[in-house]
């Protein structure tokens, strides 16, 4: 049995002296470590608080910014839009005056006045060009052969001509950006012989 006394005078004597202050100081030291990791710790969860807290706002910027991109986009995408049919509404109703101009100048063949004919031919020929400026194309020409993509056949007759040649346009076909809009009516050759030279 440990007799108090005795060791309580072993200790005051410094017979045990060494032991204890070595065991004191590990033990500061330890502790004294043990707050370094500590203070350590609270640094590098405080550091990556920050770092989740910055990246967190980040990520609501990045929400934010590409809320604000999509409705840009889709205000973008609806201008788009409105330009695009206002585009096609344009071409559609050019086309209606070209069928105007192409009436015109079908009475213009007919009336007799050669004046009148070739007015109307070199305005023919003008509005082309200007229609082909603006990605609208007229399609349908009297001579060329039948082809079903562009052409609709409204009547065939006989005649010298070969067979499924366009012999008269009725009304001129049209393409807007390479998009049919409207296939050329025409009048084609049943053909019963060829043209002879001179005839």
């Amino acid at each position: 049995m440990l007799d108090f006394e005795i060791e309580l005078n072993k200790l005051l004597s410094g017979e045990v002296e060494q032991l204890p202050r070595y065991e004191i100081a590990q033990a500061v030291e330890m502790a004294a470590l043990g707050q370094d990791l500590a203070d350590d710790l609270r640094k590098k969860q405080t550091d990556v608080s920050l770092q989740v807290e910055e990246i967190y706002d980040l990520l609501k910027e990045q929400n934010t910014l590409a809320g604000e991109n999509r409705h840009v986009m889709t205000v973008l995408q609806e201008a788009l839009e409105t330009e695009k049919k206002r585009a096609d509404t344009l071409a559609l109703g050019t086309i209606a005056l070209c069928d105007l101009l192409e009436n015109f100048c079908t009475y213009a063949q007919q009336s007799g006045s050669e004046e009148l004919k070739n007015q109307a031919d070199i305005l023919w020929t003008q509005s082309g060009r200007l229609l082909a400026d603006n990605n609208i194309v007229r399609l349908g020409a009297e001579g060329q052969p039948l082809d079903p993509r562009i052409h609709t056949v409204q009547k065939g007759v006989e005649s010298p001509f070969p067979r499924e040649q366009v012999l008269e346009l009725l009304q001129s076909g049209y393409t807007y950006k390479n998009a049919l809009v409207r296939k050329a009516s025409v009048v084609v050759s049943l053909g019963t012989g060829e043209v002879k030279d001179g005839e």
